[in-house]
C-alpha cells in the first residue's frame, strides 16, 4: 500500500505540472506537423510523405525525452520533500526510485500512445495500420528505458539539473546518428556506417520495416534489446541509491 500511495503522489505531480504534461503531448504534436509542412516538398508521391516520416521519428524523440520528465518527477523539490516523510518510515529504498520509474512510465505510455492512435485514425499519418501495436511495442519499451535511464542518472548524479543536463548529451548524440530529423544515408557512406552506432537507428529501422513492409523480424530483438538495457538501469539504480543522500 505504501508503494502505491508513493507512486499515486509521483503520477499526480506530473499531471499537475503543466511542463511535462505539455512535453508529452503538445510537443510531439507541433514538431510532427512543423517538420511535415516544412519539408513535405522533399518527399513526393513515394509511399511516404514528410508527415509520415516525421511522425515516427518525432514519436521515437518523444519518447526518449520522458528522460527529462523522470528525473523531474524523481529530483524536483516539491515531490523530494513529501517523499522525504516517507523515507524515514521503514519501506525498503526501491520504493522510491521505483515508483519514479512506473509513475513515469504510465504517464508516457497514455500520452504518447494516444497520440500515436490519434495521429493514425485522425491525422492519417502512418504509423503502421493493423500492424500499429508492434509500432507502440517498440515505443512503449523505449519509453521505460528512458524512465529507467533517468531515474538512474539521478542515483548516480544527486541532482536533477546534472541528471537532465548530462541526459540530454546520449539523446542528441543519438537522435543526430540515428537520422531523426534527416535520413543520414543522404550524408554518404561513412555516416551511414557511424549511424550503426546509435540504438535509434536501429529502433527508426525496426518501426519503418514493421509500417511499411510488415517486416517483424526486427521488433522483438530490438525490444528486448531495449528492455534489456533498462533492467540494468534499473540495477543501477539499486546499487547506487542512498536514502540518506536523497533528504540532503
Amino acid at each position: 500500500m505504501k508503494f502505491l500511495r508513493i507512486m499515486k503522489f509521483d503520477f499526480e505531480s506530473i499531471i499537475k505540472n503543466p511542463a511535462l504534461l505539455i512535453s508529452n503531448t503538445l510537443l510531439p504534436l507541433i514538431l510532427i506537423g512543423l517538420l511535415g509542412f516544412v519539408t513535405k516538398s522533399n518527399y513526393g508521391n513515394q509511399g511516404m510523405s514528410s508527415f509520415d516520416y516525421y511522425g515516427v521519428t518525432m514519436m521515437v524523440l518523444s519518447a526518449l525525452l520522458v528522460v527529462m520528465t523522470a528525473t523531474n518527477v524523481f529530483m524536483e523539490e516539491r515531490v523530494k520533500q513529501p517523499n522525504t516523510r516517507m523515507i524515514y518510515t521503514p519501506i525498503p529504498k526501491y520504493y522510491i526510485y521505483g515508483s519514479k520509474i512506473l509513475s513515469t512510465s504510465i504517464v508516457g505510455f497514455i500520452c504518447l500512445d494516444s497520440i500515436t492512435i490519434l495521429g493514425q485514425y485522425i491525422f492519417q499519418i502512418n504509423f503502421g495500420g493493423a500492424f500499429l501495436i508492434y509500432f507502440l511495442i517498440l515505443l512503449n519499451a523505449l519509453v521505460f528505458f528512458s524512465s529507467c535511464f533517468g531515474v538512474m542518472l539521478c542515483c548516480l548524479l544527486k541532482t536533477e539539473e546534472k541528471a537532465s543536463s548530462i541526459g540530454q548529451l546520449p539523446i542528441i548524440f543519438s537522435v543526430v546518428l540515428g537520422g531523426v530529423f534527416f535520413n543520414i544515408y543522404g550524408l554518404g557512406r561513412i555516416m551511414s556506417t557511424i549511424s550503426n552506432l546509435s540504438p535509434v537507428k536501429w529502433i527508426l529501422e525496426s518501426s519503418f520495416r514493421v509500417i511499411y513492409d510488415h517486416n517483424l523480424n526486427m521488433v522483438f530483438p530490438v525490444t528486448l534489446s531495449i528492455l534489456f538495457v533498462a533492467v540494468l538501469c534499473v540495477l543501477v539504480c539499486q546499487k547506487t541509491f542512498r536514502t540518506e543522500e536523497y533528504t540532503c
